[in-house]
């Protein structure tokens, strides 16, 4: 397994599948279908063949390996809420949007009972959210969840941290798609008043 996964790292995908199906065999051996390893090793060939875009063999096994995280864990478990982020990310790379936000909002349900509402992860499921709604153009939904996600991080972070810059440049960029110029200049402009806080008048972010 680990063998497959700096294969892996490395863009050997052929020697990564063949090294987690080695490993997947022997688990199965040893454990049966039903258990956390053998899900781990579904995730890693989902992971695979999402980087050889064969995205509905990723599905299958990202799907497989759902299955048994919830059959071992429940449904509000880290692991299930991966799996299903996972799958996610397949439908959107397949512009299939709404099976993509039906599933980031299982992940985001999950994330909540175990985090609760202000917390890292949580802010980057809705940042997902949000970019799905963007690349349908449903800009007014798509700036819903990114105000909210600055929200949350101005409430970890405080309000001149550059991942909130980071948003509002998005934001300010849903403003302009929109037509709505003045919001987009509003926020550009508080984006640059946070780069010149952290990084002063001669930096790139600050261009």
């Amino acid at each position: 397994n680990n063998i497959a996964v700096v294969y892996l790292n490395q863009s050997r995908y052929e020697d990564a599948l063949a090294n987690y199906e080695k490993a997947f065999q022997i688990r199965i051996h040893k454990y049966g279908y039903n258990h956390p390893d053998v899900a781990q090793c579904y995730l890693g060939i989902g992971n695979v063949y999402v980087e050889q875009t064969r995205y509905e063999d990723a599905l299958e096994n990202y799907e497989n390996a759902l299955e048994i995280c919830i059959d071992k864990y429940g449904h509000n478990h880290p692991y299930v809420e991966a799996c299903y982020n996972n799958i996610a990310v397949v439908y959107l790379n397949q512009s299939r949007y709404e099976d993509a936000l039906a599933n980031f909002e299982k992940a985001l349900a999950i994330k909540k009972k175990i985090y609760g509402e202000i917390h890292a992860d949580v802010s980057t499921t809705l940042h997902q959210i949000a970019n799905v709604y963007c690349d349908q153009a449903k800009y007014k939904d798509s700036l819903e969840n990114y105000h909210k996600v600055v929200g949350y991080i101005q409430s970890y972070h405080g309000d001149t941290h550059p991942e909130v810059a980071s948003t509002l440049h998005t934001i300010a960029n849903g403003y302009y798609k929109k037509g709505k110029y003045k919001g987009a200049v509003t926020n550009y402009v508080n984006v640059l008043k946070i780069y010149i806080d952290k990084f002063g008048h001669n930096h790139p972010k600050t261009h």
